[in-house]
């Protein structure tokens, strides 16, 4: 889980601290971030998109270069990672849309988290490419740096922990990764390619068992993010392993029709508690073979009848609710969820519902994005963080419990709405006259043109 976040020059932040550190519980388990429109609250989880999405370029661009020459069958796939240069995606490609338009600085990002009881860092610096990481955290026995590696006058410098390799040859082995694709790629990105290319023997006998913590939390975090779907790229799967990846509609094996009905029965308990007019949820199954296809159905009280539904028939908000349930079933599973706009399409009081009755059994760590102010009557504050931007467009990120004003029998809502702490949009009543006018001389124009 995450204990801060630092940017500067990243998108809109010239330089701000999302602090998470929960004293010396470590990291808080929820977290929700609020702000007025444009104040950067997306911006905050591209930071986390950026860093999950750069530990896996090495990875792709080995793909792109096997479908590449598969589809013109020029060399077999050994012999690709010696034979062609890179093509594909590369983190330059990644940090390029995340740094401050019109600067000339570095853009910085530093990941501080927590994994069991060890708490570390992780920092980024690029410009063009990446001219900077490191790796601060547990090495076995203390914590301390297990490598750091930046570009100094185009001649790439590394250091290593002694105790990150287990014999000189593994060690100059990488080096010769990192002479060849460092900067295109991260280190991490450089060992989570070693990781998967390697048999897990070898990568057990060769390398500290801590170096790849950082990865392995990435790699099953859950990150709900809408820049991603534009993209076509769908957001990561994480855990749970054990629920439905689609829960409307869909295949399985046979074998693991234990977890279809496991799936069944936590949306009959979340859906007959929340909807007052839903009495029932359930798979309608269809055997084939080795794989069983179901869909979902609810019975629903309508007209005074009892009616049985298509899933897919439910309103937009019904269904959005269907994929918060199956993105936030990982903070129940240790695992960390970032959601953005989590409030989209979903009404006020349900949201709230939903988020006060799981936040005493998050195992992992739960980050949203929302405009949801309902929360603030019954979340405790240290959970909520604000998005300030000053009239130079300098932003600031406070916890709400630093505000003194917040006393007693205060209501924290109200104080937000009437814009105490800031974050929400304070402007003057807008006068559409101008505007009305602008219409009229323009409809004036068209039709004298006529």
């Amino acid at each position: 889980m995450f204990t801060y976040i630092k940017l500067k020059n990243f998108m809109s932040f010239k330089d701000v601290v999302f602090d998470f550190r929960n004293g010396s519980k470590g990291a808080k388990r929820f977290v929700s971030i609020y702000g007025e429109n444009g104040s950067g609250k997306s911006n905050f989880v591209s930071s986390i998109d950026l860093l999950i999405e750069s530990i896996n370029t090495r990875k792709q661009n080995f793909f792109y270069m096997v479908e590449f020459l598969n589809s013109v069958r020029k060399v077999s796939e050994e012999n690709l990672p010696d034979i062609i240069p890179q093509i594909g995606w590369d983190f330059a490609r990644l940090g390029n849309t995340c740094r401050m338009i019109e600067c000339e600085e570095e853009t910085c990002a530093e990941y501080g988290f927590r994994i069991g009881e060890y708490e570390g860092y992780y920092n980024l610096k690029f410009a063009e490419n990446l001219s900077y990481e490191k790796l601060y955290y547990f090495t076995g026995k203390q914590r301390g740096t297990l490598f750091e590696i930046k570009n100094e006058n185009s001649k790439i410098v590394s250091m290593f922990s002694g105790k990150l390799f287990a014999n000189r040859k593994i060690e100059e082995e990488v080096r010769n990764e990192i002479e060849k694709y460092w900067g295109k790629h991260t280190f991490l990105s450089i060992l989570n390619a070693e990781k998967e290319w390697k048999n897990e023997q070898y990568i057990k006998d060769n390398y500290n068992p801590y170096t790849f913590d950082l990865i392995c939390m990435l790699e099953e975090m859950k990150i709900y993010y809408q820049k991603v779907l534009n993209s076509g790229r769908l957001p990561e799967e994480g855990k749970p392993q054990n629920i439905l990846r689609n829960m409307d509609t869909g295949k399985i094996k046979a074998a693991n029709e234990f977890i279809l009905d496991r799936s069944e029965r936590i949306l009959k308990d979340f859906f007959t508690q929340a909807y007052a007019d839903i009495k029932d949820v359930f798979y309608e199954k269809e055997y084939k073979e080795n794989e069983i296809y179901y869909n979902l159905y609810v019975k629903k009280m309508i007209g005074g009848k009892l009616r049985t539904i298509d899933f897919k028939r439910e309103s937009a908000g019904t269904q959005h609710v269907l994929d918060i349930i199956r993105s936030l079933l990982g903070v129940f599973c240790g695992v960390t969820v970032v959601y953005d706009e989590i409030d989209n399409g979903i009404h006020d009081l349900l949201l709230k519902n939903i988020l006060e009755s799981m936040v005493d059994d998050i195992s992992g760590q739960l980050i949203i994005t929302t405009h949801n102010s309902y929360l603030l009557e019954s979340i405790d504050i240290k959970s909520v963080y604000l998005i300030t931007v000053d009239y130079q467009g300098n932003k600031e990120v406070k916890c709400l419990d630093r505000y003194p004003r917040i006393q007693g029998t205060n209501n924290p809502r109200i104080m937000y709405l009437k814009g105490l702490f800031g974050g929400v949009p304070i402007v003057d009543s807008l006068d559409y006259g101008l505007i009305l006018n602008e219409l009229q001389e323009s409809g004036s124009n068209i039709e004298g043109g006529e």
